[in-house]
């Protein structure tokens, strides 16, 4: 079997579904291949940043590895940005890049540069056909929720591939048992609580994911969350206080601060989540349960051991989210909450960095696993629109029958706007909101172009919003029909509020 055939082969056994991908020269076998001789929906994107942030979004949504392919020099250093991305947000992203022919390899030959730049968690150079380099190179990213590259010479394709030999392990491996021993050593706490990160969702299923938080109601001491594992409980329910740190809601916060044991399973613990005002105070009240969650059952045995041992004072008080009384809205924030207000609670919605994700955040309840996908940890400006890209197609591709919403501001947007063109191409239904304050948040001004003749260029459906009252009778019009719909919100430049620390 040559390496291509190989290549194919073990995607499709894997259930690959979707990779995202822009052509070149030293990835042409591959790119063909996938195009015309797999199963698999070969997604072409318009720059190939936007391919690795489409397999991040796709991930996000699946918890399956999202696939990118880019070809050797700058479509490499293009995927640059969505890998560390993808890397600071703990995300399974394998990037497949080219290469020139070996012999060409440290030489002066077109497009020929070092590599190892993409290897932000872990990379693989195939410098021989030997099957396990894909094998371990999936199987890795899979397992460690990070970005592994994998960088193939133009002339392995046509190699026969190693004999294969051996069957692998997707598990995780982390002692379910060990979680159970650590929670028990703490009866006498009195004040505990439970810091969940996206780490909860583990090995699990799209199908399984929504399951954690009927299982996680049962819990008897109150439950708090990073900002990527928001909804894996219902924001709504009486135990969950919602998201900790610093865009986190006040009574989180103080609750973090007067916990004296803090279990924390599959949170990074950045300084997001425990910003450097508080960091100190609660660091050594962590107690991380370092276990790999491969079903429901495992977060089930975690539930039940946390209620048979260990016990809670907390008292919930009321209104602990965002509310109209808690800050003054401006014309931004007040368009915002329209527009979460119109759409369904479990509406998947990405976002850019700038005000506007500040604002969906504060406004927004949670109420179902991924309900907002941002760039948290990197502040990627750009990544909104293809990440929904991939959150759809994700969407698609596992029956997930929710409503997919890209917010951005007018700065980010304009960094992918060529991905309009994927959106159309595939007839995305995809709401793609672009709030027009002419500002870079605190930075300056900015000029920006008709976005709505843009959209049109595109054959985008689109319409142009002054007036909050607009806004529902818009979001209503996209909800019934099946196509992808801009809508340009011009709004006033707002000050944002302070973090509640």
């Amino acid at each position: 079997m040559k390496y291509l055939d190989f290549i194919i082969d073990f995607f499709e056994n894997k259930g690959v579904k979707s990779v995202f991908a822009y052509p070149g020269e030293q990835i042409l076998p591959i790119y063909r291949a996938l195009h015309e001789n797999s199963k698999i929906n070969c997604i072409d994107v318009k720059h190939e940043q936007a391919s690795a942030h489409a397999a991040d979004g796709y991930f996000r949504i699946t918890n399956e590895v999202g696939i990118c392919l880019a070809t050797a020099g700058p479509g490499a250093t293009n995927l640059t940005t969505g890998i560390a991305t993808a890397f600071k947000d703990s995300s399974s992203v394998l990037a497949l890049t080219g290469r020139c022919s070996t012999n060409y390899i440290g030489k002066n030959y077109f497009q020929e540069i070092p590599m190892d730049f993409l290897n932000f968690e872990k990379g693989y150079f195939i410098e021989n056909p030997n099957y396990k380099y894909l094998i371990n190179s999936y199987n890795e990213s899979y397992n460690l929720k990070k970005p592994i590259s994998v960088n193939i010479p133009a002339d392995i394709y046509n190699q026969d591939v190693n004999e294969l030999e051996t069957d692998f392990n997707d598990k995780n491996t982390e002692s379910i048992e060990n979680a159970v021993s650590t929670i028990k050593k703490y009866k006498d706490a009195k004040n505990p609580v439970l810091l969940m990160g996206q780490g909860i969702y583990g090995n699990l299923k799209y199908s399984e994911m929504v399951e954690i938080g009927e299982i996680l109601k049962k819990l008897q001491i109150p439950i708090i969350t990073t900002y990527p594992a928001r909804g894996v409980v219902d924001e709504n329910f009486e135990n969950a206080y919602a998201m900790v740190g610093r865009r986190g809601s006040l009574n989180s916060n103080k609750l973090i601060l007067k916990s004296d044991a803090v279990f924390s399973i599959g949170a990074s613990l950045s300084y997001n989540t425990l910003p450097e005002s508080i960091r100190d105070k609660i660091l050594y009240n962590v107690i991380p349960l370092n276990l790999g969650i491969n079903s429901t059952n495992d977060i089930k045995t975690i539930v039940n051991t946390f209620n048979e041992n260990v016990s809670s004072g907390h008292v919930k008080p009321s209104g602990q989210n965002l509310s109209r009384n808690e800050f003054k809205f401006g014309d931004y924030s007040t368009k915002i909450h329209e527009i979460l207000e119109n759409l369904p609670k479990d509406t998947i919605i990405t976002t850019d960095a700038g005000n506007h994700t500040v604002f969906v955040s504060l406004l927004k309840k949670c109420v179902a696993p991924r309900n907002i996908i941002s760039s948290h940890s990197m502040g990627t400006m750009g990544f909104g629109l293809p990440a929904s890209i991939g959150v759809k197609f994700g969407c698609n591709d596992y029956n997930i029958n929710r409503e997919v919403v890209s917010i951005s501001g007018d700065g980010g947007f304009q960094m992918n706007i060529q991905e309009l063109g994927t959106v159309a191409e595939n007839n995305l239904k995809i709401l793609i909101v672009v709030m027009k304050n002419n500002h870079l948040n605190m930075f300056g001004k900015i000029n920006t172009p008709d976005f709505n003749k843009i959209a049109d260029a595109y054959g985008i459906e689109n319409v142009y919003i002054q007036n909050s009252d607009e806004i529902g009778e818009n979001v209503a019009y996209f909800l019934k029909k099946s196509i992808p719909y801009v809508m340009v919100v011009e709004c006033e430049n707002e000050k944002l509020p302070k973090p509640f620390i």
